[in-house]
């Protein structure tokens, strides 16, 4: 049979509607379909391929975040994989992880971030129906805390000066918890109980304890180095990674000045070589105050309006004034009335002697695991 030119041409046009048609539907029925091992889902826009809600929570955030990464994630969904990146790039590895359960996880990084920084956290969840992306923003702390709120330890200007480390723990439950509801000389008076020695004010036990019950999401310990270089190098380190203040043992195991700040250059882990420390920033309690009353009390420390909001001791005052680092802790003290009295640990779960020729800092080290009146026990990165 033969057909004209015209017929021709109505034939291949319907051929070619057919295949378009073809096409279109097959389109239909299999999009959204996992392109294969390695692909990423595509998710469609019906009902089910919903994005999950997700919660994302960091310590320490938003503005003054802690510069070591470590923030969980909570998913109304299943997820099946999970991945994270920063923007801007750190340079070392950050990863995400899943629990068992599959319904939360974490996200972190390996070292520590560049302070002052402004970064992005990018985290793709992945759930049956999809990838969905979320975003986290945060900006790490410089060089120093900022609102850090001082606290005096003379709230009775005729007492005793016992409750320097009470005022410290004061200063920093204030600012982890923006809440203030002991005086120093309620935290004196609660934390005498959790001694592990014979000290006349809070040993270092009492004080990582009576955070831990001022606010049980602070989980401070105490940690003992051989050299005042050492304490030093680990209260900046410490700082720089919790995003909190940092306490030290100081006068020779009398004293509990704040460290909130210092001066230099903290790199990303540390024993980074690009370290340079040169100076620290300390809140404290008794040379912040300025009560004429209180001035009998060693009338020959200086003191100062700038110990109120963070004063600058360079390393040689640090390391070389009595006030500061040139003494370890004692196994004892003199009192008053000119007797001695032994403020080492003795409740005999550490071998003596402890604190005794140590230089002890007090650290937010996030081990919620670790009961307060045990040594610290986490490690460096």
């Amino acid at each position: 049979m033969r057909y004209t030119g015209a017929e021709r041409a109505a034939q291949a046009g319907l051929v070619a509607f057919a295949l378009v048609f073809a096409l279109v539907t097959f389109g239909i029925l299999f999009r959204g379909v996992d392109g294969g091992p390695g692909g990423n889902p595509t998710p469609t826009a019906s009902a089910a391929s919903r994005a999950p809600d997700v919660t994302i929570t960091q310590a320490t955030c938003c503005t003054q975040t802690a510069r070591a990464l470590l923030a969980t994630w909570e998913s109304s969904a299943h997820v099946n994989a999970a991945k994270v990146a920063l923007t801007p790039d750190p340079g070392f590895e950050c990863s995400a992880s899943i629990d068992a359960n599959g319904l939360k996880g974490t996200f972190s990084c390996r070292g520590l971030l560049k302070g002052a920084t402004e970064y992005v956290a990018n985290l793709r969840l992945t759930t049956a129906v999809g990838t969905f992306p979320f975003e986290h923003r945060f900006k790490t702390m410089g060089d120093r805390l900022t609102d850090v709120k001082w606290f005096t330890e003379f709230e009775d200007s005729k007492g005793e000066p016992l409750s320097c480390a009470a005022a410290s723990c004061r200063i920093i439950q204030n600012y982890t918890t923006g809440k203030d509801p002991l005086t120093a000389q309620a935290i004196l008076d609660l934390g005498r109980q959790f001694n592990r020695s014979n000290d006349p004010g809070l040993d270092p036990v009492a004080i990582a304890t009576v955070l831990q019950r001022l606010d049980a999401g602070n989980h401070y310990h105490y940690y003992r180095y051989d050299t005042r270089e050492d304490a030093t190098g680990a209260a900046v380190y410490w700082l720089v990674r919790s995003g909190k203040p940092v306490m030290v043992i100081s006068l020779a195991g009398q004293h509990g000045p704040v460290l909130m700040g210092f001066q230099g250059t903290f790199g990303t882990y540390y024993d980074d070589p690009n370290n340079r420390i040169t100076g620290v920033i300390v809140e404290d309690p008794q040379r912040g105050d300025l009560n004429p009353l209180t001035q009998n009390h060693r009338p020959d420390i200086s003191r100062g309006a700038e110990f109120q909001s963070g004063q600058l001791i360079g390393l040689d005052a640090w390391y070389g004034e009595e006030w500061w680092l040139r003494f370890a802790y004692p196994a004892s003290i003199k009192m008053p009335d000119g007797s001695f009295q032994n403020i080492e640990r003795n409740d005999g779960v550490y071998p003596t002697p402890h604190w005794e020729k140590k230089f002890v800092i007090l650290v937010d080290d996030g081990d919620a695991d670790n009961p307060p009146d045990r040594e610290g026990r986490v490690k460096f990165r």
